[in-house]
């Protein structure tokens, strides 16, 4: 979470059908529904889950990535996602009632507060990416920023002064008109890509296996262009 923009991808957020219009509406319904509840009573916390999770559930694009109905909107400008049920970062009035409110999600406490994020955790972004991330939108940023792959590959071989700003544009884009599952809890890859060229394939085969050429010759393009102006 910046200043003005959050993740959630661990939460499941890119996991639904539909576009970016449709998961802004469906965070904000949680936020609204949530708010209105009287949370002292365990029972309202409890049929609020079932209930959203009835309409979320079958929205789904991978059925084994859970899509946590707690997650809404944690500032007044609905501009950071966040845990409605966390202790110090629910907007709900009512959320130091209870001393361990994330027992009432999915996860748990447990795993809830303890789980950090593979990309922050290990540091893998570089600068550039802050200030892309600087003029972002919400879910363009969120996106990249749980991309831990990425960044750890970028780190590897893009220095020397290279500004990737357009670079994470054209990513970004690409994984909204593909409605890529993005999400920090994989880390599966042994072998990271070792240049640019490995990394746009790697890429282009999670967004579409179908297209692989055609979004490789997109994304290194994107890369190359950044290399040009540097």
């Amino acid at each position: 979470m910046s200043e003005r923009l959050s993740c959630s991808a661990c939460c499941g957020i890119f996991n639904l059908k539909g576009s970016d219009a449709d998961r802004r509406a469906w965070v904000a319904e949680n936020t609204r529904q949530f708010l209105e509840l009287d949370i002292s009573v365990a029972v309202n916390i409890v049929q609020y889950r079932k209930d959203r999770e009835a309409v979320t559930l079958p929205n789904r694009v991978r059925d084994d990535i859970y899509v946590c109905p707690f997650l809404g909107f944690v500032d007044t400008q609905n501009q950071k996602t966040g845990c409605l049920l966390h202790p110090q970062g629910s907007p709900h009035r009512q959320i130091s009632l209870w001393p361990h409110p994330q027992n009432f999600s999915f996860y748990g406490e447990g795993i809830c507060l303890s789980y950090d994020c593979l990309a922050k955790d290990r540091k893998a972004y570089t600068g550039d990416f802050f200030a892309w991330a600087s003029t972002a939108t919400l879910f363009a940023y969120a996106r990249l920023a749980s991309d831990h792959t990425l960044h750890r590959a970028l780190g590897r071989f893009a220095g020397g002064g290279v500004s990737l700003q357009q670079f994470y544009t054209v990513v970004a884009h690409l994984y909204e008109r593909h409605n890529v599952v993005t999400t920090s809890f994989e880390d599966i890859e042994r072998v990271l890509p070792d240049s640019p060229e490995e990394l746009c394939r790697f890429l282009a085969q999670r967004i579409d296996p179908s297209q692989v050429e055609e979004i490789a010759q997109e994304l290194s393009a994107a890369y190359s262009a950044c290399s040009s102006h540097s």
